[in-house]
């Protein structure tokens, strides 16, 4: 494992830029276990953009509805998954594809690293699907792969 200034030199480095965490060729399923699996795991603050209020656990009705009635929203659902002071900020809009986002500037220490990690190898497991972690928009960028 490398240590922690070289993870921030090669991975969190603070260039403005977001890290994005992806799972690929994901369907309605895929949402529903990921959704139950973070609820049931993990401090949640999910933003319906049906109801336009804040919950503590990700609406799984809405939060699949979007995918097939979009103008039934007035805005895009949005959730963070809290890890004390870090977050995931996953974005909610498209069904084949799962995206969320970390800024390095909240990434601060070996434990957040493997923080990260622990989750992104819970979310392959549970979808049965690869995980990777990229530079903002950048998917062949590949810095972790589970």
């Amino acid at each position: 494992m490398k240590n922690w200034e070289t993870l921030k030199k090669e991975i969190y480095f603070e260039d403005g830029s977001f890290r994005d965490i992806y799972v690929f060729d994901t369907n309605k399923e895929d949402w529903r276990r990921w959704a139950n699996f973070v609820n049931e795991n993990f401090t949640v603050q999910f933003f319906n953009g049906r109801t336009l209020k804040t919950e503590d656990r990700l609406n799984v009705d809405d939060l699949l509805l979007y995918f097939t009635n979009p103008a039934d929203f007035t805005e895009v659902n949005k959730a963070s998954i809290l890890f004390g002071d870090l977050n995931i900020n996953c974005l909610l809009f498209w069904e084949a594809e799962m995206e969320s986002d970390i800024n390095p500037k909240n990434v601060q220490s070996l434990d957040d690293h493997q923080a990260i990690v622990g989750y992104m190898q819970s979310v392959a497991k549970v979808l049965n699907k690869k995980v990777i972690l990229t530079l903002e928009a950048t998917k062949e960028l590949v810095f972790i792969e589970v």
